[in-house]
């Protein structure tokens, strides 16, 4: 009960979280997340995203959605009941370790306090917000628990009659799958249990090689998924910035800073954008710290002492992350430390029990109210867009992806000039970001300077030609200088690849029908484009009824023409838009009068973000 009191209270605060950075794609905009059925697209989601290749995790929120109506508060109450059973679990797996022969009496003795205490510092401790806060991390603490699970059952199983034993080893296989269907990560689980019996059960090994195969016989699962190339842009060796080596050597970096914050959990932050190293002497003393850690521990296996197990741990879950696999779009994460803290803390609780009892008490209980309030107070940065964007850039000020990812927001409302500032400052730190010149364009544009919001555009579409919206936005800068052409050709490369969207065919659709440019006019096309935009609309789109009015006034249908303008005018009045009504009022007249609509303006309209 104290676990639960003590993990509600850390994370009272997180239910008004916000989409931020990966959720936005994984989830908000995931269509395949608001239907249960059929079960492969619930379980699947859009390519290179958190959730691709990961159907469990995938499943887990289109159920979500399912009871929930997309609520956040659903979602993050769903990652908050996973962190506390995930806790749970901690616990019995650390009472039931602490209770083997491995360790002297007095721990035995004193293992469901000290298992309460791990439990408790690892339901509240602050580096956890990046699995629990940050909505689509549930990837990282479910599978979290789903290992833990795979773990406890083991652990039950060895010690269980018969009957009970049955049902452990087919909890433990199970939830072992499931965890190769959440995460990569759990491919380490089935080491795991055999390390665990080395350690606190020798001599019953043999008697479990049914157990022990059954759970590598899960690796399948993990391997059909990690063959389906589900996020082949973002994980692999193929990356030229990145070769296996110069990764591994700055993950030294970067795991001595986990271990920093496993202690001292300050200075979080959402998106580290975590450089790599340029020279081998930058990264002698953090490989030099690392290597001796890994000789340590390998020592420690060698001579089966239990704080070995917690090394092995640590650097057994970091591995498929941490080693010489390039994770180019997330060097440094803190949800990666969601299940290597559960051995660190155990480590820290057992050295304080060393200590003389009122001191540990002291120690133990301090760190959970302050490791409580700090978890507490970091929630309140995921509760609005802008304020996790700002604290991360204040932390990491050459971070590109966080002032692009606040500049976004800038964009939206309206504050243009401001944006611009954090959009040079990003492509001036990476050379190489497309989202981030695309973003610069449509904030100079937006400001009247065109040229330069052009070449941005168009930069952007050079490092990404397949970049559909800033061919978007490039069509509605080339729009804005009245080069309705080349407006027409941005836009169509945007609709190869949107052709479905209902704006673009509406774009493309107006300037063929309206133009005061004939080599530019072509009303059977834009017939075409319109009548595609209503019918995906129901027909009850005003805006598509104005452009398909205007293409058949071009072609010579007036009488259709007029039909159409007038259901237009009918939605328009409805919904209340007294511009759009007036303009369409002028468009009946000259179609009674058997004459198509010429618009004389520019016709560009300010780009939206593309990042």
């Amino acid at each position: 009960m104290l676990i639960l009191v003590a993990g509600l209270a850390a994370y009272a605060n997180s239910f008004q979280g916000v989409f931020v950075f990966d959720d936005e794609p994984a989830i908000a905009r995931n269509e395949r997340l608001k239907t249960l059925w059929p079960l492969t697209s619930a379980m699947s989601a859009p390519a290179d995203t958190t959730l691709s290749g990961r159907p469990v995790a995938a499943l887990s929120f289109a159920i979500d959605q399912g009871i929930h109506g997309g609520s956040l508060s659903g979602f993050h109450a769903t990652n908050l009941a996973i962190h506390l059973i995930a806790s749970l679990l901690l616990l019995g797996i650390v009472r039931r370790t602490l209770e083997t022969q491995a360790f002297g009496d007095a721990v035995r003795h004193s293992a469901p306090g000290l298992a309460l205490a791990t439990a408790l510092l690892f339901v509240v401790h602050p580096l956890q917000t990046g699995a629990v806060t940050y909505l689509v991390q549930r990837v990282e603490s479910l599978m979290g628990c789903f290992y833990l699970a795979t773990l406890y059952a083991a652990i039950r199983a060895q010690s269980a009659l018969f009957s009970a034993r049955l049902f452990w080893c087919g909890l433990a296989v199970v939830t072992c799958g499931l965890g190769m269907a959440t995460k990569e990560v759990m491919v380490t689980a089935p080491l795991i249990v055999l390390l665990w019996d080395y350690f606190f059960a020798p001599g019953r090994g043999r008697r479990r090689l049914t157990l022990y195969t059954a759970l590598v016989s899960t690796w399948l699962i993990l391997a059909a998924l990690v063959a389906s190339g589900a996020r082949a842009s973002s994980v692999g060796f193929g990356f030229e910035a990145w070769p296996w080596w110069r990764y591994l050597i700055t993950q030294a970096e970067v795991l001595i800073h986990y271990l920093r914050l496993a202690l001292y959990p300050s200075q979080l932050v959402l998106d580290y954008d975590w450089p790599a190293v340029t020279s081998w002497t930058q990264a002698v003393l953090p490989a030099l710290a690392v290597l001796g850690l890994l000789v340590a521990t390998a020592r420690g296996l060698i001579r089966k002492q239990p704080a070995a197990f917690a090394g092995a741990w640590f650097f057994l879950i970091l591995a498929p992350t941490s080693s010489i696999l390039p994770i180019v779009t997330e060097v440094a994460a803190e949800h990666r430390m969601y299940l290597p803290l559960a051995g660190l803390i155990p480590l820290a609780v057992i050295v304080c029990f060393k200590l003389p009892r009122t001191l540990a008490k002291v120690l133990l209980v301090g760190a959970v109210v302050v490791f409580g309030w700090v978890t507490h107070n970091r929630n309140e940065d995921y509760r609005d867009f802008d304020r996790i964007w700002l604290d991360t850039i204040a932390k990491r000020p050459d971070n590109a992806r966080a002032r692009n990812n606040y500049a976004t927001s800038l964009l939206a409302q309206g504050r243009f000039a401001d944006a611009e500032v954090h959009l040079r400052a990003a492509v001036a730190r990476n050379t190489t970001f497309a989202e981030a010149e695309a973003n610069l364009g449509v904030a100079l544009s937006a400001q009247g300077q065109l040229d330069e919001g052009a070449a941005r555009l168009e930069r952007a579409l050079v490092l990404r030609p397949e970049f559909a919206e800033a061919s978007r936005n490039l069509g509605e800068n080339y729009a804005m200088r009245g080069m309705m052409k080349e407006a027409v050709s941005a836009y169509d490369s945007a609709l190869k690849r949107l052709p479905d969207d209902v704006r673009l065919l509406n774009r493309v659709g107006w300037i063929l029908a309206t133009s005061g440019n004939v080599a530019v006019r072509d009303g059977v096309r834009a017939r075409s484009l319109a009548e595609r935009a209503v019918a995906l609309t129901d027909g009850r789109d005003p805006e598509s009824l104005d452009t398909l009015g205007a293409a058949l006034a071009e072609v010579g249908a007036y009488e259709q023409a007029h039909a159409i303008a007038l259901r237009a005018l009918a939605l328009a009045t409805e919904r209340g838009n007294a511009e759009l009504s007036k303009d369409l009022r002028l468009r009946l007249e000259l179609y009674s009068s058997r004459q198509p609509f010429r618009d004389s303006a520019a016709g560009g309209v300010v780009p939206s973000p593309g990042g």
